[in-house]
């Protein structure tokens, strides 16, 4: 077994273990492959995604946890500044220059969520549609982003 793949083993049975009191739901490999993800979480309360359970894609390298996640992508449409038309999330943490290889699978996802709360529309790491909507009339931003989630997410 990898390196990569025991740090991966290892993470999951973290979360397994211990995902009381957290805004991740599940975590589980796809087709028993270590290296193709897929998780939910919660959405974060007074936001337009509480209520809403979010699936992820996300697809790590062989090289994790020295490299960052090759994708990290929501399954379902979603209307966030940090995630583009196609569903992919995008973070400066996740980047090769930002990444840390005390990341974790726990972290990602708590990262993913916390993002969810507080988006950074200050970086370059926004999609270039949603992020200005955002700046100009967030009020119109929250009331789409809310439709997205009780259609995709079945928040209620």
């Amino acid at each position: 077994m990898t390196t990569a793949a025991k740090c991966i083993e290892l993470d999951l049975k973290e979360l397994r273990n211990g995902i009381n009191d957290s805004p991740i739901i599940f975590v589980d490999q796809i087709d028993d492959n270590n290296f193709h993800l897929e998780a939910a979480i919660s959405g974060p309360n007074s936001t337009p995604y509480q209520g809403g359970v979010f699936l992820l894609d996300i697809k790590l390298t062989e090289e994790f946890p020295f490299a960052p996640p090759q994708s990290v992508t929501f399954k379902r449409a979603m209307m966030h500044p940090n995630v583009d038309e196609c569903g992919k999330f995008i973070s400066n943490l996740l980047t090769k220059e930002k990444w840390l290889p005390s990341m974790t699978l726990k972290a990602i996802l708590e990262h993913v969520w916390a993002r969810l709360a507080v988006p950074d529309i200050d970086s370059e790491q926004c999609d270039p549609t949603r992020a200005p909507l955002y700046q100009a009339d967030k009020k119109l931003f929250e009331d789409q982003a809310r439709e997205y989630s009780v259609k995709y997410a079945q928040a209620v």
